[in-house]
């Protein structure tokens, strides 16, 4: 059967509740528009005869690269308004051919259901609110697992929590954006204010600052009937809160993970969430601290990842922020890296861009697989 994915890479906006309060932050619409362009990362997922929705219709150059590393997908761009999101636009507008292939969304939106049934698209898409209350850090907390923080829903409730030095999160928040290090009583005091000034309903997760050592999470799927099935583990590496890159956990962790039932543990989230009716892909974030600690349940993705897409493939992958100039950037890169017999193709190892329009400049996000130890900063330098 024909499978279709879309889907928007924002998914957490989508899920945000209008009335809840939100943390300080700066908006960055270059950052929002490279994480539309996201959604070229799906590409890898799709087998002969599957087809890619995407909200830009991607270069000729990266649908070329895709066939040539096995993943020949038609690659089509959705007709519409491009300011409104994949989603709306499949449920406006029809896209021919699509009547009766399955439905893989990155993410279950509040739309997803209406584009699915617009377009003829058949498969069990879960509740829009088991999957909002799945996502949401809240529920993740709730479950109760040691380190995962505690739930505020007032200023004082805040100021009782962030006494000592915490990471404070907004509840939809992903990747850095919507997570706050408070470690002195003036910051603090600059977080209250912001919330005081706006009036809205407070909802926030207040986390121990651990001590990093390993950020890792496992990548599950609940299937139609609550049954789990396990894709395996991934050590994350990341840049602060921000994500760079997911490749295999070592020995060691997965034998401390096995001394400490992590298995079971992460297996037993993946059961609370289906039971609270969510379907589909499942990570669970968790980490290691430096005193030997395992904090099993940071956070919950109830939706696809470039981590998910990383397990699935079992491949390394990396994300590099790089500067980008001038128009045909991606071809060029694609081109160098052929030259520099670093292109992973044809089984060899080296690079394999996952995305071409995330490569916007003056700075664009360079997703793409790793096999063996390719250089790739003399191809770089040569782009710049």
């Amino acid at each position: 059967m024909t499978t279709v994915h879309f889907g928007s890479c924002d998914a957490e906006a989508h899920w945000r509740p209008d009335d809840l309060a939100a943390l300080p932050a700066v908006r960055s619409p270059h950052a929002e528009r490279l994480t539309r362009d996201m959604d070229q990362l799906q590409a890898v997922l799709c087998g002969p005869g599957d087809i890619l929705l995407t909200h830009r219709r991607p270069p000729a150059a990266f649908t070329e690269l895709m066939g040539a590393a096995g993943f020949p997908a038609r690659h089509l761009e959705v007709p519409g308004d491009p300011e409104h999101t994949v989603e709306q636009r499949l449920a406006r507008h029809a896209v021919p051919g699509l009547a009766g292939a399955l439905a893989a969304p990155y993410a279950t939106l509040p739309g997803t259901r209406a584009a699915a049934g617009h377009q003829g698209l058949v498969g069990d898409l879960p509740d829009q609110a088991a999957v909002r209350l799945v996502n949401s850090k809240t529920w993740t907390t709730g479950l109760g697992h040691p380190g995962s923080g505690t739930v505020v829903t007032s200023l004082a409730q805040l100021r009782e929590a962030a006494s000592a030095p915490c990471v404070v999160k907004d509840p939809y928040g992903v990747s850095g954006q919507g997570n706050i290090v408070v470690e002195s009583a003036a910051r603090l005091a600059f977080v209250e204010r912001h919330l005081a000034r706006g009036g809205a309903r407070i909802e926030l997760i207040v986390q121990p600052l651990h001590d990093r050592a390993e950020d890792f999470a496992a990548h599950l799927t609940i299937g139609p009937r609550g049954d789990i099935d396990w894709h395996g583990i991934r050590q994350v590496v990341n840049d602060g809160h921000a994500y760079r890159g997911s490749d295999e956990p070592s020995p060691d962790l997965l034998r401390r993970l096995d001394r400490a039932g992590y298995w079971e543990t992460a297996e037993s989230v993946a059961r609370a969430a289906a039971r609270a009716g969510y379907r589909g892909p499942l990570s669970v974030d968790s980490m290691t601290t430096t005193s030997g600690e395992l904090i099993p349940v940071l956070e919950v993705n109830a939706r696809l990842s470039p981590g998910m897409i990383a397990q699935r493939l079992g491949v390394r992958l990396e994300l590099r922020l790089v500067p980008v100039s001038g128009p045909g950037w991606f071809e060029r890169l694609v081109n160098a890296l052929d030259e520099a017999d670093l292109l992973a193709l044809d089984g060899r190892p080296g690079i394999l861009p996952l995305a071409a329009d995330t490569l916007a400049p003056p700075r664009g996000w360079l997703f793409h697989t790793v096999t063996g130890e390719p250089d790739l900063s003399p191809v770089l330098d040569q782009l710049t």
